[in-house]
Parts: C-alpha cells; sequence; structure tokens
C-alpha cells in the first residue's frame, strides 16, 4: 500500500512517470476501496498545500510590512486609484487577505480602465467557500482563499474576470462573447462548460480539470486546447503546458473515438463486446500512440495491431 502512496503523491505534483501512471491506473481499477483511498490522499495533499500556501502569503505580508516600516512609503496610496472602483462584499479577517485584494483590485483597474461604475469583487478566506451567480447564468463555487473580479459592464460586450485561487466554474453557453478567465499572463477562454480550476499565486502548478465541453488555455502567445475528460496542467516556473487525458469508468468505445482525434488514427475494435468495457485511464498527451497501446493492453486483455492504414484492436 506504501508503495502506491508514494506513487499518488509524484501524480498530485504532476511528477509521476508514465509508467507508474499505469500502474497507479490498474491499482485503481482493482476496486472501489482503492478509489476512495486515492480520493482520501488527494484531499489530504490539498489540504497541506494550501497550509503551506498560507504560511508563505503570511510571511511575505511580513516582509511587506517591514520594507513599508523601513522606507516609510505610503505603498497602499501609491497603489490606489483616485476613484476606487471595488466594493468589498464581506469585513476581511486577514492583514495578508487584505494586501491580496489590494494588488487585485489594482490589476483590474488596470486592467480595464474604461469601465463605468464599480467593480464587483468576491473573496473567501482560509475556511469558507462562496457560490456566485453572475449576471450571464454562470455559477462559480469559490473555494478557500480565493478571489474573484469583474466590471461593472461585465456581459455587455466581453465576459471577463481576473480570478486567484481555486473555484468550480459553469459557464452559461454565449458564442459570441467567450467567457474569459484571467490569472496574470495565464488565461482560459470557455463558450460554455464545466470545469475545475486552480491557479493559487503560490502555486507553482496551475490545475484545470475539464467535466464537459472545450476550453482554449493560453499563456502568452503559447496555447492549446483541452476537451471533456481532460486535466491540464501549466508549470509556473518553466511556462510549459501538460495535457493529460483522464477518465474514470470511460468505455473503451469513447476511449477509442478520444484516441482517433488526437493521434488522427483509425482504430477499428475487432470485438463488439470490448466496446462496452469500462476503465480508469490517465494519458498524457505527449505520450506516442505506441505507448498508449502499450498501456491499454496491460490494463486489457486486448492486443493492438498495425494494419495498413488502421489500427486493429482484439481480445486476447
Amino acid at each position: 500500500m506504501d508503495i502506491y502512496y508514494k506513487i499518488a503523491q509524484q501524480y498530485f505534483r504532476g511528477t509521476i512517470s508514465a509508467a507508474d501512471e499505469v500502474r497507479l491506473s490498474a491499482w485503481l481499477k482493482e476496486a472501489d476501496k482503492n478509489q476512495m483511498l486515492f480520493h482520501i490522499w488527494e484531499d489530504e495533499w490539498r489540504k497541506q498545500a494550501r497550509s503551506q500556501a498560507s504560511a508563505k502569503t503570511q510571511a511575505a505580508w511580513e516582509k511587506l510590512k517591514a520594507q513599508m516600516q523601513a522606507e516609510q512609503a505610503p505603498i497602499i496610496q501609491s497603489l490606489q486609484p483616485q476613484k476606487p472602483i471595488i466594493r468589498p462584499l464581506r469585513q476581511w479577517y486577514y492583514a495578508a487577505a487584505a494586501v491580496a485584494l489590494l494588488v487585485f483590485g489594482v490589476a483590474l483597474w488596470l486592467l480595464l480602465p474604461n469601465q463605468q461604475g464599480e467593480a464587483f469583487i468576491a473573496q473567501t478566506t482560509e475556511q469558507e467557500t462562496q457560490d456566485l451567480a453572475l449576471k450571464d447564468g454562470t455559477e462559480i463555487t469559490l473555494n478557500p482563499s480565493s478571489s474573484l473580479a469583474y466590471a461593472a459592464d461585465f456581459g455587455k460586450k466581453t465576459r471577463e474576470v481576473l480570478f486567484e485561487g481555486e473555484a468550480k466554474f459553469s459557464v452559461a453557453k454565449d458564442a459570441e462573447r467567450p467567457f474569459i478567465i484571467r490569472t496574470g499572463d495565464f488565461s482560459v477562454t470557455v463558450l460554455g462548460t464545466e470545469f475545475l480550476l486552480r491557479a493559487y499565486p503560490t502555486d507553482s502548478i496551475y490545475t484545470l480539470q475539464l467535466t464537459s465541453g472545450k476550453v482554449k488555455v493560453m499563456y502568452m502567445q503559447d496555447s492549446l486546447f483541452a476537451e471533456t475528460g481532460d486535466l491540464v496542467q501549466f508549470n509556473t516556473v518553466t511556462k510549459q503546458f501538460r495535457k493529460k487525458l483522464e477518465a474514470n469508468n470511460i468505455l473503451l468505445s469513447d476511449l477509442v473515438n478520444r484516441l482517433e482525434r488526437l493521434y488522427d488514427v483509425r482504430i477499428e475494435v475487432g470485438d463488439t463486446a470490448l466496446a462496452h468495457e469500462t476503465l480508469y485511464i490517465s494519458i498524457n498527451t505527449d505520450d506516442s500512440f505506441e505507448d498508449v497501446c502499450g498501456a491499454l493492453e496491460m490494463l486489457l486483455p486486448v492486443v493492438i495491431e498495425k494494419e495498413e492504414d488502421h489500427y486493429r484492436l482484439a481480445a486476447q
């Protein structure tokens, strides 16, 4: 059991190898209790990560206070616009949260200088979540230590928000006005879908887990598209993307369709009964198709052979 705990920790950190992903996938499929244990480990890892992030934030705040006292510079006043456009929804409980709110508000002011009226900003503390219903019908659940802001004219011409932290988004469809989420130079463009986005300022890796629909993820000029079941990771240090196809209890027939689109190949399933097989699988989309075939042959009693212009998947 200890070995799978270690492998799971590597998975949560985004450092797992392709071989260990295959082992983890096979172990998760063995029994429901393994999946339950995996989710318990995941919750523990998230709590620990948030605790470390909180400690870093407090340390940064103490350093900032020391600089302010040493330099005797009115940092907050110099940053604040003459006509504040931020309307807080609640009493802020921590000094670090107040500084985060200020920086977040200034970012909104700089991003949307021509908007009229008061902007909206919401922020959660370390111990709370908050449900938001936006003007366009989009629903958002902010998880602890998270912030979201948008201009007063949101939805008139554009749908753009600033975000930090972790939240579940259920975005209302609007083909003419894409929903754009910005975290610094990182952004997610959506037409209408559901996903979980984790992008804390102290994280070295941002994570987007797509439940349904399609999104475009960007950093500067680099971009990629993701669809249902994809997990996208962005390394804030190397500035590189990594995409995984993750599926729990996915039909083999549905997985075959995804692989055909992903690798631009044609796959024939030789046995109708095989199409209804279900499996848990996690695939790095930068893995070769041959590596994926090898993983499938380990997970299922199948063999995949190359034909003239397609691949054939058959029972062993």
